[in-house]
């Protein structure tokens, strides 16, 4: 919003400079963006008084006026069709500079002489009225320069007005503000009617068919209207205010829309059928060709000012072109209305139609402001038009909405801010912002809000207003008193924190994908839905198709970012993520977000040393990472189990993470088909749900006793059919080994012509020792013969 200082100190007494408001207003909420410095551009213009006026001798299209620039007479030649002796008009004498820059000097045109020239609007840079001579209002003395005649010289101060503040979407509440920060008087302007005539509800009639979205109406009767330009004080307002003046009618609607924040709409009466207003939502069929000259068809939902014949304005957005006011205008009907914000809202979204009016209502306005801005329109239209005001307003409410009464604990509020606050201190402020106070007890304050402040609702918002005010570079710092208990992690933050750690530890990047996946992704890694839900969460309002459907798995993200590197040339990489994943719940609205654990492998795992060869990623390499995560979380029981898994790994390279005998993850290769479908070579993935790993996660390692008896070491080579996983022959080995087995360990795997087809050989380092006493050697081998039976028994295991 544009604040012209010269308009605001009309409301108040400015007792400070420019910049210093500007800083006050800024720390008390409302930002100042810029301070503008207003001023003709030109120099050396005058006010002249033309005297006379004769054709030019040689032209037929020019004139030769005779000015009266102050003191003397000087003979200038003009071609502006409306110059006419009498009028005062703006003169350039020789060597003064216009708006374009251009300096003016003395001339024969056509054999006559000029000296110097007279202005239009648009040589002045005022507007861009160029089709005559600038005339000037009466009073002015001739000779007198333009800057001080036109009084231009102004400051401008470009605010940005945040959206629960309506109330400083205006001249008068700007100066509310101004005056509480400066402790000043607010002077409203002065609001005079001067009615005439039969009363206007005789030609007037009001009907609200919708009262949820409009709950009052006013309209006033103005007759015998003379439209024309309006005098040089408003127009200059109005541009200052970023407003192009149009017509004396249609400028006193915008002006006091900025003064008071009320906007109005000017309709020729004459041009509705039967002076009848109906406020109604559009029905089929409707179509209004707006101010703009576009033809709109018009939604259900959109609010119409209608007549008898059909809709003649867009409600709060903008007029019809029927009845707009013209030239031709010569009876009025005022509007001023309160619409219901988000209905305006949603109406100008629509459209894609934003007026100075929609800006306002969609912020709401103040509902008990439409009979005053009514009035103070009504008297500037009889002033400046020469209109004649019918006695009353129609003015016709659906539902009235009552001041809000809010209680203001005095002492709380000044521990709230921090500083020593009185009663007598606190009622200043608020008064001085126009909230009354009602009631005063030993420490509370009664406080009556009015309608033109929607955002005061609670306690807490007259605190903030009792700090602002009061100052927020006033409020002295202090450290907020505190219990002396120190912050801590839990230990899932703990936890989280260690998983990561380990993951970073072996070499892997953490990576940060967006949670936004595009829906082919299901396509290519489970087009049958077994692992990933069949109906995964989408978006109504994407922003694009490749950010449709949030993710129910990290693996699209991190898969994006390795094809990302690849198509780089990057070709080793390792990432992990942690975080949430997506899933839909049947019945309900919102979904299950389980922290995931996410990793990918690709490329090499370890470079090429000088002295041997370099090593890629495998499924192994994925495992002893997720080994190494295990043993540093003090995870006992756990395992990968092979078998089924998500069907976009190899399906003889992966397995199922098992914590404490339930289902947490997966881990393995990705499948040829997905890895040639996203065009990578192959990567090695692990999903895992955090939740369960903090589960099973131990906060200490379990206390092992140091063995003071040599242990017994005992090497197995066993031949076992291929579909045996080792797992499972470990699992044997140590059930049959009993407790003085105290590690199980494979060193070794052969597959070759020294074993049967189909069949592969594992060998085991078995570690026995006992705490108590040192072991015998019968008794070493009577626990392994128990071992290999137990093995031959269950797995149909053999010794190699």
């Amino acid at each position: 919003m544009r604040v012209s200082l010269q308009w605001l100190s009309d409301y108040v007494d400015l007792v400070v400079d420019a910049e210093e408001l500007a800083d006050r207003l800024t720390n008390a909420g409302t930002s100042v963006e810029s301070v503008e410095r207003v001023t003709g551009g030109w120099d050396g213009c005058v006010v002249g008084r033309v005297l006379e006026v004769f054709p030019h001798p040689r032209a037929d299209r020019l004139s030769v006026c005779r000015v009266d620039v102050g003191g003397e007479v000087k003979e200038i030649v003009c071609g502006a069709p409306n110059v006419r002796a009498g009028m005062l008009s703006p003169v350039a004498l020789p060597g003064a500079r216009i708006a374009d820059g251009k300096l003016v000097g003395e001339a024969e045109i056509r054999g006559v002489r000029s000296w110097g020239m007279l202005l239009s609007e648009k040589e002045l840079g005022i507007s861009d009225d160029a089709e005559g001579v600038m005339v000037l209002e009466e009073g002015m003395e001739p000779g007198t320069d333009l800057h001080l005649a036109l009084g231009l010289e102004d400051t401008v101060l470009i605010l940005e007005i945040t959206p629960n503040r309506p109330d400083c979407l205006s001249m008068l509440g700007i100066a509310r503000e101004v005056a509480a920060l400066t402790g000043q008087a607010l002077r409203r302007p002065r609001i005079q009617v001067y009615e005439e005539g039969p009363p206007a509800e005789e030609e007037v009639r009001v009907e609200i068919l919708d009262e949820e979205k409009c709950s009052r109406y006013v309209a006033r009767l103005i007759d015998e209207v003379k439209v024309g330009p309006s005098p040089w004080w408003m127009r200059k307002r109005l541009r200052a205010a970023g407003i192009r003046p149009i017509s004396n009618v249609v400028d006193v609607t915008n002006y006091v829309m900025l003064e008071m924040g009320q906007p109005l709409h000017a309709f020729d009466y004459h041009l509705l059928k039967e002076g009848h207003i109906i406020v109604r939502r559009a029905e089929p069929g409707d179509r209004l060709v707006t101010l703009d000259g576009v033809k709109r068809d018009l939604h259900p939902e959109d609010l119409l000012i209608c007549d008898p014949g059909g809709p003649v304005a867009l409600a709060g957005v903008m007029g019809g072109e029927l009845s707009e006011v013209s030239s031709r205008t010569s009876k009025v009907l005022l509007e001023s209305a309160h619409f219901e914000p988000s209905g305006i809202m949603r109406t100008s979204r629509r459209h894609d139609l934003s007026s100075e009016a929609s800006y306002r209502f969609e912020r709401g306005v103040d509902p008990d402001g439409c009979l005053p801005a009514a009035d103070r329109a009504a008297g500037l239209i009889a002033e400046l038009a020469g209109g004649k005001v019918r006695p009353g307003a129609v003015d016709v409410r659906a539902r009235s909405v009552a001041p809000r009464r809010l209680e203001l604990r005095v002492e709380r509020a000044g521990r709230l801010i921090g500083i020593t606050l009185n009663k007598e201190e606190a009622s200043r402020i608020l008064e001085s912002l126009e909230l009354k106070v009602v009631g005063i007890s030993e420490d509370r304050l009664r406080v009556e809000v009015p309608t033109f402040r929607p955002d005061l609702e609670r306690e807490i918002d007259l605190v903030e207003e009792l700090a602002r005010i009061y100052g927020y570079q006033r409020i002295p710092a202090t450290l907020p008193r505190t219990s002396h208990n120190v912050g801590f992690l839990t230990r899932e933050q703990r936890l989280r924190r260690e998983i990561a750690r380990v993951m970073a530890g072996c070499g892997l990047h953490e990576a940060i994908t967006v949670s936004f996946v595009p829906g082919w992704w299901l396509e290519v890694l489970d087009p049958e839905r077994r692992h990933l839900p069949p109906q995964p969460l989408r978006l109504r309002n994407p922003l694009s198709e490749e950010a449709s459907m949030l993710r129910p798995s990290l693996l699209p993200g991190l898969l994006e970012a390795v094809r990302f590197n690849l198509n780089r040339r990057l070709v080793d990489v390792h990432l992990f993520e942690m975080g949430r994943v997506f899933l839909p719940l049947e019945g309900r609205k919102l979904p299950q977000e389980p922290l995931r654990l996410g990793a990918v492998l690709t490329g090499r795992w370890l470079p090429k040393p000088w002295d041997g060869e370099a090593q890629d990623c495998d499924f192994y390499t994925m495992k002893g990472i997720l080994e190494v995560l295990m043993r540093t979380l003090h995870v006992e029981d756990w395992e990968l189990e092979s078998g089924e898994g998500p069907p976009f790994l190899h399906p003889m390279r992966r397995g199922t993470v098992m914590l404490e005998g339930k289902e947490a993850g997966y881990m393995g290769t990705l499948h040829p088909r997905v890895a040639e479908n996203l065009d990578i070579p192959g990567a090695e993935v692990m999903e895992v749900e955090v939740a369960a790993l903090v589960e099973a996660a131990k906060d200490l390692p379990p206390f092992k006793e140091i063995p003071r008896f040599p242990s017994v070491q005992v090497d197995l080579a066993l031949v076992v059919d291929e579909e045996v996983p080792a797992a499972e022959v470990e699992r044997v080995i140590r059930s049959a080994g009993g407790d003085l087995l105290r590690e199980v360990r494979l060193f070794d795997l052969y597959r070759g012509a020294q074993i049967g087809k189909g069949e592969k050989s594992l060998a085991y380092s078995l570690v026995f020792y006992s705490l108590e006493r040192t072991l015998r050697e019968d008794e070493v081998r009577e626990i392994v013969e128990g071992v290999v039976g137990a093995l031959a028994a269950e797995l149909g295991a053999r010794l190699r």
